[in-house]
């Protein structure tokens, strides 16, 4: 599965891909997400369609994230297993080591290279906390360098197409309970080059991630809200005992001051409880990511057409598609 973002992919390398995959898994769906692009690629889609078996392309009605293009992929997608990555004439080797470790029950398999394009000081600094601390607050290490290839099982595809932190799931070494994870290093192997994004795209989406991966934040509010209440309560105790002892109080201050602290006391009561009440239906909610897909193209070719159980116009049923069809 490929997310096109810019440029289609070269139909060379597709197709020596997808006769490796066949070869690997028999039968073998190339799938390509088109993320929101222009007319002039869509029409070389449209011509790549044609000429590769076995291809399916998804455009999208507007471009959005790289991570969300994948999970659509992952979504629509139809085979045992499911292959992310860009397909590179060097990680074919990669991809033979990954499909010999599936054979061992591994459902979740990640190729991470060892050089590549490499992110400013700066930038990585930063990078390294957040990843500290998503992994503080889930419990979930992400890999850097992100992996090149992923093989998912089924069951792993959509367990991560069905999570509220899929774009995070996607970069992590461990996905979940009863889906055994191996992580292989390849010092040679090229990373892909970090994506660019501008600083405001970039907080959006680490806050985003951040937020849909715990409920930590927003506990800790409610736990602060509280807090405040019960510091409310005590100034209110404090203002009646200076009331009671000070014979000096100014008119006014006590009844002024137990009002505002009264209602601190009951603003941070119903905060406290909202944010409960919020958490309450956020578990009950199933993640639901939106997009559209706008067309859907498949290849008239296929590699196995003999083995499809066809019904013809008028109502005929034979076993594989035509000659004229399959051609």
């Amino acid at each position: 599965m490929i997310v096109a973002d810019d440029a289609a992919p070269d139909a060379a390398t597709l197709t020596v891909w997808g006769e490796a995959l066949a070869e690997l898994f028999g039968d073998v769906e190339l799938v390509i997400v088109a993320n929101g692009l222009p007319s002039a690629v869509a029409l070389e889609l449209d011509a790549l369609c044609g000429g590769i078996p076995d291809l399916t392309i998804h455009f999208l009605a507007d471009r959005i994230d790289h991570d969300a293009a994948v999970l659509v992929g992952l979504d629509t997608a139809l085979g045992d297993w499911v292959l992310l990555g860009e397909p590179r004439p060097e990680r074919l080797p990669v991809l033979h080591a990954l499909v010999t470790e599936a054979r061992q029950g591994y459902q979740v398999l990640a190729a991470v290279g060892g050089s590549g394009g490499r992110r400013r000081s700066a930038d990585n600094w930063l990078a390294s906390g957040y990843f500290w601390l998503y992994r503080r607050l889930t419990g979930r290490t992400i890999l850097r360098p992100p992996p090149v290839l992923r093989l998912y099982s089924r069951a792993a595809a959509l367990f991560i197409a069905g999570s509220a932190d899929g774009e995070m799931l996607l970069k992590a070494g461990y996905v979940a309970g009863g889906l055994p994870a191996h992580v292989a290093h390849y010092a040679g192997l090229a990373t892909d080059a970090p994506r660019a994004r501008t600083w405001r795209a970039t907080v959006s989406k680490a806050t985003r991630e951040l937020l849909s991966a715990t409920t930590i934040p927003l506990r800790l509010a409610a736990l602060i809200a509280l807090t405040s209440g019960l510091l409310s309560l005590l100034y209110s105790l404090y203002v009646v005992a200076v009331y009671l002892l000070k014979p000096d109080v100014l008119p006014g201050w006590t009844t002024l001051s137990l009002q505002i602290s009264g209602m601190m006391f009951l603003f941070s009561l119903l905060f406290a409880l909202m944010a409960e009440y919020v958490l309450g239906i956020y578990r009950g909610l199933a993640p639901r990511r939106r997009y559209v897909i706008t067309r859907e193209l498949r290849s008239p070719k296929r590699r196995h057409a003999t083995r499809l159980n066809v019904v013809g116009e008028d109502g005929s049923f034979h076993l594989g598609m035509s000659d004229e069809v399959s051609r």
